[in-house]
């Protein structure tokens, strides 16, 4: 005896008075019986299953680290953006192109060379890791 593609109407525990006086009830069954019909309501369920686990394992510690992860992610992110919209902007502004010349001048700029020595610290980091 399948239960689940059996209507709520025959279940022994479904009151068939409560089924005809709640309109609300039998729409949500309706609603129900295409995810009941191909397995998709099983998904939802081990969905709420390994949320309910995950939610079990989380510590106060492991919530404060993760907070803290996404929040440095964030403003790292933010940072970034704003960083490569300001430079579109000032890029923008110009009438034409730097030459040569003018991209190696940038290079006796102190915030270029900070940003060129961050870029390849980040690199050599990533080389050490290899």
């Amino acid at each position: 005896m399948d239960v689940i593609n059996e209507p709520p109407a025959k279940s022994a525990n479904v009151n068939p008075e409560l089924l005809e006086h709640n309109s609300g009830l039998e729409a949500l069954l309706a609603k129900l019986q295409p995810l009941l019909d191909g397995g998709r309501l099983d998904n939802l369920v081990d969905l709420m299953s390994l949320l309910s686990d995950t939610v079990d394992l989380l510590d106060l510690a492991t919530v404060e680290k993760l907070a803290r992860l996404f929040e440095d992610t964030t403003a790292f992110t933010w940072s970034l953006g704003n960083a490569l919209r300001m430079a579109t902007a000032e890029t923008a502004a110009e009438a034409e192109p730097p030459n040569l010349y003018g991209l190696l001048s940038l290079l006796r700029e102190k915030d270029t060379r900070r940003g060129v020595a961050l870029v390849l610290r980040t690199l050599n980091v990533i080389g050490r890791q290899l």
